[in-house]
């Protein structure tokens, strides 16, 4: 996959602060050594004060509390013959075309759909949890036996009961059972997906579904190494050393998920700077946070291919070979 930093650190950070505020109990566990009226003060700071994220210097006036992100560094560090990264699974799960004409239950979440077991299957009637299919399921459920997902889950794309999503407990060849209820139940017009769990390596954002499955595509680019700096601003110097231990422990709880991403081998550095005198009146701190990882760079070249070709075949005679002139021609479809 490819993938922007700056959107997934940014995302991942200012997220991070949006759940830190519904469940403040990692401020407890970070400034456990504070007195409780110190802590009072950092989680008041923490969780009530109104933060800027940029990405590049703002233009404007910077604010504190303050994050900005830069970029210092990045080299080429993985090349790949011809720039081809000879990906297996092509093209991305996230950008092929698996449904035409509307789905019903496409509300999903930030990553999309998951990748997709089968479908479209009709559905026959169903119960409170079990649904009956019109056509004999034994080729996907032998699929499934041989090559087992973990789990599944059924997308009711259209039809009576569309947009509902639920885990499968058991499949057979000719049914399918649930966890939940079907509400409302499914009848003869419900047709129904069965998908993969969600997959924390789909892309973060909304990708476009734009390649079609069957094609012949290439996946071109390389291996990047980046340095970026995350500065960090506050109005005083403890301010700054909460904050920066707050934005710390953000981007390592949430590791996994960079990772996931492309982000691979994330290191983390720091160092301190003097008081900010450029944006006096107001006195200004700064500490500075050094990012480095390796990330994949990449597109999707889709490839021509040959689809038939002609074979003309001239017999001649060593003697002969003058005056024969029949031409034998034949057409191979591949």
């Amino acid at each position: 996959m490819s993938v922007i930093p700056e959107v997934l650190i940014q995302r991942v950070i200012v997220n991070g602060l949006r759940q830190l505020r519904k469940d403040p109990r990692l401020l407890d566990a970070l400034f456990k050594n504070l007195v409780q009226e110190q802590q009072q003060r950092v989680k008041d700071f923490i969780l009530d004060t109104s933060m800027q994220f940029s990405v590049n210097y703002p233009r404007g006036d910077i604010k504190v509390p303050s994050l900005i992100l830069l970029l210092k560094n990045e080299t080429e560090s993985i090349p790949f013959l011809g720039d081809s990264m000879q990906t297996v699974d092509m093209p991305d799960v996230d950008l092929s075309i698996d449904t035409l004409g509307g789905h019903g239950a496409s509300v999903s979440g930030p990553s999309g759909l998951s990748r997709k077991i089968a479908g479209p299957l009709e559905v026959e009637e169903s119960d409170d949890n079990t649904l009956t299919f019109v056509e004999d399921a034994t080729t996907i459920v032998e699929s499934l036996q041989e090559n087992p997902p973990g789990s599944a889950f059924v997308y009711v794309v259209s039809g009576t009961g569309a947009g509902q999503v639920h885990p499968v407990i058991r499949l057979s060849s000719d049914s399918l059972e649930i966890l939940g209820t079907f509400e409302p139940r499914l009848d003869d017009t419900s047709v129904v997906d069965l998908r993969e769990p969600e997959d924390p390596e789909l892309a973060l954002g909304e990708p476009s579904r734009v390649y079609h499955e069957d094609g012949v595509y290439r996946r071109r680019g390389a291996e990047f190494e980046a340095t970026y700096h995350l500065q960090i601003l506050a109005g005083n110097q403890d301010e700054v050393i909460y904050l920066f231990q707050v934005v710390k422990a953000l981007l390592m709880l949430q590791r996994p998920l960079l990772e996931a991403q492309g982000l691979i081998a994330l290191r983390i550095n720091a160092s301190d700077f003097a008081p900010r005198t450029e944006l006096l009146p107001n006195e200004v701190f700064q500490r500075q946070m050094v990012l480095n990882f390796t990330y994949p760079f990449s597109f999707i070249e889709e490839l021509t291919v040959p689809t038939k070709f002609q074979l003309n075949i001239t017999p001649e005679d060593p003697v002969t070979h003058e005056s024969c002139e029949t031409i034998f021609g034949a057409v191979i479809d591949l």
